[in-house]
């Protein structure tokens, strides 16, 4: 019979859950380039993402930096499947503190001392006020009241949405030209596309002359 477990059997089934979310401590290895950039991805404050305290889909509380996710099943993108994970000497310390065996060390980090964009850049870096810039202008809508209400949106709610989708398109589209950003870097600076946030809810997109146009049930 099988002993109970006690220790990390690097099974890789917590990396297959998804990246983890980064926090103070992990500042060092994003600077040092232990963690560049380019790996990670931002989930605004109020967008729809799994909490695991309250183990359903809520708007964040907090914004987290996460180690994003590869693949169909979005895992860990240094994860991998024959040499397990990849940066194990430079795990963040979600990374370290997780025992999947004994859930409340990890628990008790979930939206505390996290990482946001902001911390990760230095100050001067001119990208700092572009995202402040794209905060303002397209700031996250009510994903809880769109959650509730989505196939009961007035028009004019609608339009609105429509229109902050594209807003955010035209803004990303204006930035990566200026600074020759990369998707990986775009998915850093300034989270999902709002109109790829809105697929789990139902609603649908096509382009047409240049803009995207949301379909609704």
């Amino acid at each position: 019979m099988e002993s109970e477990q006690n220790h990390c059997r690097r099974c890789g089934n917590c990396c297959r859950q998804g990246g983890p979310a980064l926090h103070t401590q992990d500042l060092e290895l994003i600077r040092s380039g232990r963690l560049p950039v380019r790996s990670l991805i931002t989930v605004r404050k109020g967008e729809l993402a799994y909490n695991p305290i309250k183990k359903k889909i809520c708007p964040a509380g907090v914004e987290l930096v996460k180690i994003r996710g590869t693949g169909r099943q979005w895992d860990c993108c240094f994860h991998d499947e024959e040499k397990g994970c990849t940066i194990y000497e430079d795990r963040p310390r979600a990374c370290r503190v997780l025992k999947c065996w004994d859930t409340e060390e990890i628990l008790a980090l979930v939206e505390k001392e996290t990482l946001t964009r902001i911390d990760i850049l230095l100050e001067d870096d001119p990208l700092v006020e572009v995202i402040r810039e794209h905060e303002r202008i397209c700031p996250c809508p009510d994903f809880e009241y769109l959650r509730r209400s989505i196939e009961n949106l007035s028009d004019r709610e609608k339009r609105e949405l429509e229109k902050c989708v594209r807003n955010d398109l035209r803004f990303r589209a204006r930035i990566i030209e200026d600074f020759d950003l990369d998707l990986n870097r775009e998915l850093f600076y300034f989270g999902r596309p709002l109109f790829h946030l809105l697929q789990p809810l139902g609603v649908g997109f096509s382009e047409s002359g240049g803009e995207v146009n949301l379909r609704w049930k």
